[in-house]
Formats: structure tokens, sequence, C-alpha cells
């Protein structure tokens, strides 16, 4: 073969790769990081910390996983630890935040045999509603994401250099991602056209946020957003307690931590004790759960002409019971997997 003929085949092998080697749908939520590709998909709390184990004598675990990016070694998932998680709009261009998504896209991948190759990857992923036409901050997401990145996974027994490129990154409105997810047919491998023409809204109740999402003629004609969120039910929560039951040292669990409790059990440990905070848990559900229904049909919607009523996020299940209750309609429903859906919908998006 020729060197011209060489040098015509490499071009023709490059033209026909695919652009990117996988797409991935990220969402860098206040509570929990979701990631979604066509391989698996995973969740943990939305927190990283930083690890300085200079004085370091024994350590019990021997199944850690931490992740060592520009020079810094991390966990994540740690329940007591803090995450970039906030209503301000500040978090999107943070070190911290690009630390956060870089790790959960590493936590995906694997480690390429042939060190000059690298995933190319287009990442798709979302905003409370209120940002989602914010130029500034979808710039601020997409230059601290976009490039070339080497995160190292560390485990007990092995040090993995992965290296990838995000080529691509599309910011979109969160609740948007469970409005591709819902209008997706996974046995026709298409969007449901049906469902594409009748009038949905998806309320989407996250951490700190509850977005919204109007689908009108295969179109999102509206988005809107209130800052309220299950941070609120935790922080009433925490207040009520500490009034009541001061020798609870409700304050002495960090957030998180008192959120993943109170999903396994209404009686918690805390360092002094066990305490049943049943009554203080049902009273500040129905008290969240009303504030989202108010706030929504606060917005002066038609909900007359809607086919379906999708609620979605952590939130809806929640706080599902009451808002049954509230809402009193047939037309409403919980997406599945509701607390991955919008991640799942970004994935879908990047495909579709």
């Amino acid at each position: 073969m020729s060197e011209l003929e060489q040098i015509k085949k490499a071009t023709e092998e490059e033209e026909s790769a695919p652009e990117f080697t996988r797409i991935v749908g990220l969402d860098v939520a206040n509570s929990t990081l979701k990631i979604w590709t066509d391989e698996l998909n995973l969740k943990y709390v939305n927190t990283i910390r930083q690890i300085n184990d200079a004085g370091l004598v024994y350590s019990f675990k021997t199944d850690y996983q931490m992740y060592v990016y520009d020079k810094a070694v991390y966990e994540v998932g740690v329940v007591s630890a803090s995450g970039s998680g906030g209503r301000g709009m500040s978090r999107y261009g943070s070190e911290q935040y690009k630390t956060e998504a870089l790790i959960g896209i590493t936590s995906c991948l694997k480690e390429l045999p042939d060190l000059a190759e690298h995933e190319v990857l287009r990442v798709v992923t979302g905003v409370p509603s209120s940002l989602a036409k914010n130029q500034k901050i979808i710039s601020q997401i997409k230059d601290i994401l976009t490039g070339v990145h080497e995160v190292k996974s560390v485990t007990w027994d092995s040090v993995r250099p992965i290296t990838f490129e995000i080529r691509e990154v599309i910011v979109v409105p969160q609740p948007l991602g469970t409005m591709y997810d819902y209008v997706y047919d996974a046995d026709a491998d298409a969007l449901n056209e049906k469902l594409l023409d009748q009038r949905a809204i998806v309320i989407d109740i996250g951490w700190g946020t509850t977005d919204i999402a109007i689908l009108e003629t295969a179109r999102v004609r509206s988005t809107f957003s209130f800052d309220i969120g299950t941070s609120d039910y935790i922080s009433d929560v925490q207040e009520d307690i500490n009034s009541n039951m001061p020798e609870a040292s409700i304050f002495s669990l960090a957030p998180h931590e008192l959120d993943l409790c109170l999903l396994e059990s209404s009686v918690v440990e805390t360092p002094f004790g066990e305490f049943d905070l049943s009554a203080y848990v049902e009273k500040h559900i129905k008290n969240q759960a009303k504030r989202v229904y108010q706030e929504v049909m606060g917005l002066g919607l038609e909900f007359n002409k809607f086919y379906k009523i999708i609620l979605t996020g952590g939130g809806s299940l929640l706080y599902e019971k009451y808002l049954r209750e509230f809402f009193n309609d047939p037309r409403l429903i919980i997406q599945d997997n509701a607390v991955m859906a919008n991640c799942r919908g970004f994935w879908l998006l990047g495909n579709y």
C-alpha cells in the first residue's frame, strides 16, 4: 500500500469513527450525584472530602475508594462531609462543583488498555429551571468541564489513571430529563409521538429547589422554579426537635446524615442515644408537601389541559402520600425510578 493510500485509509477511518465514544447523563444535584451511561448507572451522596493521611497510624477499612485530581486526594459520598450544594449561582463555576462532576464521570469509566486512547464524551447535565436561560451559568459549566482530564481511581490494591475528553457539554433545565424519560418508548427505541402531542407537566422536587417543566405540542414551552426542597424539610425537623427535644442534640447529625437516617427509620441515633422522631417527621413531611402543592397551584396553570401530572425527584417519593391527598387527581403519577429519572433522561437526550 502506497503512502498516499495509507493516508487516504486513515482519513476514511477517522471520518467514519464516532465523534463520541460515550454519552453521559450527569446530575450534580444538591443531595445526590447521579450518573447514567449505556453500561451502568449509579448514585451517591454528593459530598467530597479532601484527605490528608499524613498522621494516619492505622485504617480499619480495606474497601475504600478514593480519587486523585489535580494532586489532591478525595473521598466521596461521606454523609458528614459537605458538597457544593446550595441555591446560589456561584456553585456552578466553583472548583468544588468541577471536582464533583469529574470524579462522578470517572466513577463510570474504565482505564483503556491502550494509553494512547481515551474516552471522548458528550455530557448532558441540568440546572434548576430558573437558571436554564442564564447564559453566564451555562457558559461556566461548559468551560470548566470541556477538555481533557485525568483522574486517578484509587483502591486498596490499585491505582488506575483514567483520562477522558469531554468534547461537548449540553445544559438543560433539570425536569427536562424526566420529560425525556417519560416520552421515551423503550420497546420502539424512540420517542413516543402520542405522548409528545399531549400536554404534560413535570414537578421535580429536589434537595434545594422544586422545578417545573411543561410539555406542549412536542415542545417544552415553560419552566418554573422555586426555592422549596427537601433541605427545608430537614431544616424544619432539626429546628423543631432542637426546641422541643434538646436532649437529642439533633444538630450533631449533618443534614444529609439525618436525611438518610430518616429514610430508614424514624428512630434515630445521635451521640446522646436513640430518639423516636416520628411525630416530627410526619408533621413536617405534610407541611412540606402542602408548601409544594400551594406553590404549584399558585402559578395559575390550566391544570384541566394536562394529560399527566408527573412527579419526580427524591421529594416526590418522600411526600407522595400527602401530594396525592392534596392534588386528589387520577392524572398524577410518580415517574418510574424517580430519583434517577432526570439523569436517565439526560442520557436519552444525548442520544436522541
